[in-house]
């Protein structure tokens, strides 16, 4: 049996001073190079998961973002989730790289951003991880 290593990245792009998002693409790392990634119904239903977390987290993100009165040009969210041969998680790592076109975040809003980060419901809803990291980036 093997583990279940799991790369998704999607790229975000946004508009206006509500953070509209104007475009999403998503890719999953696989067979050494990043790969366009369509979800379909015959997706395999853990992809579709872990594809989920990813949305989830950026969906935290983008709304604790605007409450904080953080103006967003661009994200780049890496996600890596790595399962045991039972499919259980181990390990999550989430990566926000956002381009801001307005407001300076200090550190008490990146720590609130990624508490309720901790708090969207795919989050809530699974066991934790031994290793659960977020890594929030502004420029």
């Amino acid at each position: 049996m093997s583990d279940h290593p799991f790369q998704l990245r999607a790229v975000f792009d946004y508009s206006g001073d509500d953070n509209n998002i104007d475009q999403i693409s998503a890719q999953i790392f696989s067979d050494s190079n990043w790969n366009s990634l369509e979800i379909s119904n015959s997706s395999p239903g853990f992809l579709i998961f872990v594809y989920s977390f990813l949305i989830c987290q950026h969906t935290y993100f983008h709304a604790n973002c605007g409450e904080r009165g953080l103006v967003l040009a661009a994200v780049v969210v890496e996600l890596s989730l790595h399962a045991d041969n039972d499919w259980k998680i181990q390990q999550v790592i989430v990566v926000m790289d956002a381009t801001l076109r307005g407001g300076n975040p200090d550190q008490a809003t990146i720590d609130y951003i990624k508490g309720r980060m901790r708090q969207c419901p795919v989050s809530v809803n699974m066991q934790e991880p031994p290793e659960y990291q977020i890594e929030l980036r502004f420029s």
